[in-house]
Formats: C-alpha cells, sequence, structure tokens
C-alpha cells in the first residue's frame, strides 16, 4: 500500500481472508481500496464481515460510518457512531457523533454531545473551541439567537485563530459586530500562522462586518479579496454547460415517459432553485401549513441519484443520462422507495407531506418526476443581479464552487435557467415556478399558488410564516424569523460598477428576461 502497488496488495489481502476469515488488517486493506475507487457498497459489505469477527475493532468501525454516509445509509451511520461512543467513550468519538448530528438535524441530541465532548475534553482550549463551533450552530438553527452568539465568542475566544467562528457570527446575517468582534477578525488576518482557508472564512466576516459602514467600495474591496483567497475551488464553466447540454439532450419526452408505481409513504416537496434565492423562506412559508413537516437540505435524492447511476452500469453497461430511460418500472420503484426510506431520518411528525430543501435538485427534476410520481416540484428563482450579488457575498462551507467568481456566477445561472426551462418544456405543469420579488409584493397570491400546487387548503398561518417555531438550518435562518420585506430586492445597484463581470457573464437576453423584478 505504502508503495501504491494496489492490485499487488488487494492479492495479498484476498489471500489473507481466504486463510483467516474476518482477518482486520485485510479487511482494512480491501475496505480502503474499495472506497478509494469509489465502490462504497463494497467497502460497506467488507466491513459488516469484519465486524463480525473483531466488533470492537475501532479501526474499522471509524471506516464503517464514513462508508454508510457514502451509501446514503444516513441512519446508520448515526448508529454506527454512536456504537463507537458506546465501546469507547473518548473526546474524537463523541465529536465525530456531534458531527454527524449536526449534518442530519438531530438538534437536541446534537447538544447533549456538545455538552458530553466538553466534559471529555480535558480543558484543552482547542478541543473547547471545536466543541462550541458545533454548539454555536446547533444553537442557530434551533432559533436560539443569544445563545448562539455566545458560543462562537467563547470558540474564538478558545480559539482566536478560529475563522469559522468569525464567519459564524457573520453568517447570523442580522448580527451587530462590537469592536471586540471586529478586532478578532482583524486578529486573524494579521496573525502570519494562519493559513489561506482562516484568511479567507475571515476576510468574509470582516466584509460583512464592514457592510454597516455604507462604504460599499471599501466593502467590495474586501469581498474581491475574500472569494480570491478561497482555496481550492476548481469549477469549469465550460464543462457545467456541456453537461447541461447533455441532460437537455437526453432527458427526452420519451426517457421520461416510464414512472414508478406509487411509493407509499408521505408526499415530498421538492424545493429547488439557487442557493440564495429565497428557498429557506419558501420552507417555512410550507412548514407553517398544519399538513406539511418541514426538514432540511437533505443528501438523500443526491445519494438516490449514484444508486441510479450503479444500476444503469450494472443492468446496462452504460452511464445514468443514457440509461436512466430503459430503467423498468420495478427498477424506479425500488430507487422511489429508497428516497422515501432514507428520508425518514429528517422527518419526525408524520405529517402527510414533507419538505426537502437542497436547491442543486434542479438538475435531478427527470429523476424526481420518475422515481416519486406524487412527489411536488416549487422552483424558487429571484432575479440574477440581487442573487449573484448575494452569492458572491456568501461563504459556502462545501458544494458551491461556482460562487467565488462574479463570472461564473452568471454562467452558472444561466445554465440553471436553461435546464428549467427545459424541464417546463418536457413536464409541462411539473414543476411551479415562483418568482422571489412577486411572493414578496403580493404574499397571500404566490402562497395560495403554492399551496394550491401542494394540494392542501389555504391556511393563514403561512403568511404569518415568521411566528413558526422550528428549526431552521441555512444561512437564512435568523431572516425567515423576521416579517416578509423588501430589504434584499435591488441591492445590487448600490454596488452595480463592482458587479460588471457578472452582467456581461449573464448578457442581455437574461437581464431583459428579468427587468421587470431588477428592482430598478
Amino acid at each position: 500500500m505504502q508503495q501504491r502497488r494496489f492490485d499487488q496488495a488487494r492479492q495479498v489481502a484476498e489471500g489473507m481472508l481466504r486463510q483467516y476469515p474476518g482477518h482486520p488488517r485485510a479487511a482494512f486493506t480491501l475496505a480502503h481500496l474499495a472506497r478509494a475507487r469509489g465502490d462504497s457498497e463494497a467497502c460497506m459489505a467488507l466491513l459488516d464481515t469484519a465486524l463480525e469477527h473483531s466488533p470492537a475493532n475501532l479501526t474499522l468501525r471509524n471506516i464503517l460510518v464514513f462508508a454508510l454516509e457514502d451509501c446514503g445509509a444516513y441512519a446508520r451511520a448515526l448508529e454506527a457512531a454512536r456504537q463507537i461512543v458506546e465501546i469507547e467513550e473518548r473526546f474524537e468519538a463523541v465529536m465525530t457523533l456531534a458531527t454527524l448530528l449536526l449534518r442530519y438535524g438531530q438538534n437536541e441530541e446534537l447538544l447533549a454531545a456538545c455538552d458530553r465532548a466538553e466534559a471529555l475534553s480535558g480543558g484543552h482550549s482547542l478541543r473547547i473551541s471545536d466543541v462550541d463551533l458545533v454548539r454555536g450552530q446547533a444553537l442557530r438553527i434551533l432559533g436560539r439567537r443569544e445563545d448562539s452568539v455566545a458560543a462562537f465568542r467563547r470558540c474564538l475566544q478558545n480559539n482566536p485563530r478560529n475563522g469559522d467562528a468569525a464567519w459564524a457570527l457573520a453568517d447570523l446575517k442580522t448580527h451587530d459586530f462590537s469592536g471586540e468582534d471586529q478586532n478578532a477578525i482583524t486578529a486573524i488576518l494579521a496573525d502570519p500562522r494562519s493559513d489561506r482557508q482562516q484568511q479567507c472564512v475571515a476576510s468574509f466576516a470582516l466584509a460583512k462586518a464592514s457592510e454597516a459602514n455604507g462604504d460599499w467600495d471599501a466593502t467590495m474591496a474586501l469581498y474581491h479579496r475574500a472569494n480570491q483567497l478561497k482555496p481550492d475551488v476548481p469549477f469549469n464553466p465550460d464543462a457545467f454547460e456541456q453537461a447541461v447540454d447533455r441532460m437537455i439532450a437526453e432527458m427526452t419526452p420519451d426517457a421520461l415517459s416510464a414512472q414508478a408505481e406509487d411509493v407509499a409513504g408521505p408526499t415530498p416537496i421538492f424545493i429547488i432553485g439557487l442557493p440564495r434565492s429565497g428557498s429557506t423562506l419558501v420552507e417555512q412559508i410550507l412548514a407553517s401549513h398544519s399538513q406539511i413537516e418541514a426538514t432540511m437540505e437533505q443528501p438523500v435524492l443526491p445519494s438516490v441519484k449514484r444508486a441510479a447511476h450503479r444500476l444503469c452500469a450494472e443492468r446496462y453497461g452504460s452511464d445514468y443520462l443514457a440509461a436512466l430511460g430503459r430503467l423498468s418500472v420495478s427498477d424506479l420503484s425500488g430507487l422511489g422507495d429508497r428516497y422515501i426510506r432514507e428520508s425518514a431520518l429528517f422527518r419526525r411528525e408524520g405529517a402527510a407531506f414533507f419538505t426537502d430543501k437542497m436547491p442543486f435538485n434542479f438538475e435531478h427534476v427527470g429523476l424526481i418526476h420518475k422515481i416519486l410520481p406524487r412527489a411536488v416540484v416549487i422552483d424558487i428563482r429571484r432575479n440574477p443581479l440581487d442573487c449573484g450579488f448575494s452569492l458572491y457575498r456568501q461563504y459556502f462551507a462545501q458544494g458551491t464552487s461556482f460562487s467565488y467568481d462574479l463570472g461564473h456566477i452568471g454562467r452558472y445561472y444561466n445554465g440553471y435557467l436553461k435546464l428549467m426551462d427545459h424541464w417546463q418544456s418536457v413536464l409541462p405543469g411539473r414543476v411551479l415556478p415562483v418568482q422571489f420579488e412577486e411572493l414578496v409584493a403580493d404574499p397571500e397570491g404566490a402562497i395560495r399558488r403554492m399551496l394550491d400546487h401542494v394540494g392542501v387548503p389555504f391556511e393563514a398561518a403561512c403568511l404569518n410564516f415568521h411566528e413558526t417555531d422550528r428549526a431552521v438550518r441555512t444561512a437564512s435562518s435568523e431572516q425567515v424569523r423576521q416579517p416578509m420585506n423588501t430589504k434584499g430586492i435591488g441591492a445590487w445597484k448600490k454596488v452595480e460598477t463592482h458587479l460588471q463581470p457578472l452582467k456581461a457573464a449573464l448578457g442581455p437576453d437574461t437581464l431583459e428576461r428579468f427587468r421587470a423584478f431588477l428592482g430598478e
């Protein structure tokens, strides 16, 4: 393995397993190789067998947690992490569990895990800082704003170089930075030991704090620097546009014609679009209805799509786009049932409908249509200049690589529009488009249209969405706890001179298409 002679390593390990079934070193080697080549199912199967022989082997159990995540077995991954803590309660194991609990929205158990981790920290300041970062995020999600701010500030006190804590304060959106907050951020930037990632996150936080000064030239200079500091963000706009064209070419009416049988269980409501377009607002409105439960940005559908990839490769020796239309009704029903089963982790209320607010599921409307015939899809879109400006001001931990360059944002927005136009063409009426600016201007009218599309009666509570008490995970968590307002409409105008690359990438046709919503 150290010499990267992987085929020989595999042969040796397989020989060891034949001679000594469940041998932990052999299982570790083969599981590592399987995961490296993307075969998480084989990795999981190897580890399950090995742990029958060595149930207390923590190395194998730790790999199993990540293999289960890769496979989309999120409930099993959580249970595997809990078992590690039961076998040997130590700080690292509890923090791994806490990270999973945060990722999967298990907030009450998460706070208890944070307390447990702090008790195991040995009073080590860096460990306590890590705990408070997770604790602060959980408290923000639960709407405990003051407690959240206190946790993030403790995080910075225990580790003054923790740029993630500085950004967490900024990401509250409505937070007023104290002089002490700004000094802490400046100290991160001035510290020669701060790496590029720490500098990037702290720069985003400083830029956010600068907005209160009203000097948008100075603020945009800080945002330009923050975006340029983002390390290792590979985004190829040409490749993205080619991928959109390929989806459009393959997702024909014929390929989309076969659908799964009706899958038992509650009905999912997919809220799609681009980040910073109003998807959290739509989710909060829908969550205020008595028949609809809000969940989170679930990872389940992308995981089901990976399963569809494997099925297409195994069954037809072809890739997902080329072979999806050939899958049988039985195959499609199995994929739909898998989505409902795996998404159960994120549901608690037993409501007839539940939301899945992963914005990038706009790429998977065809898959949703085929495997979940009853599913509801709502596309929330915001005018491209406000949306692009907001994206550029947001630090994303992962998954949004296009947002750190204004030109890339424009081209991505156009690709999204092109694909949504295609879905409207080949699946007319399947997706309800909702314009953010129209929702703000006429809340009741837009809300009635959404509820009609879902198939539930109007309820006045949806108009008073800001009074709904629930956990909100996204960057807009504080904003949706306030009444509807027009603050974000036309915000781009104050920095128009800095947005020329965005305008140029969007092009005149897109700008004209949204002329009525630009707030000009």
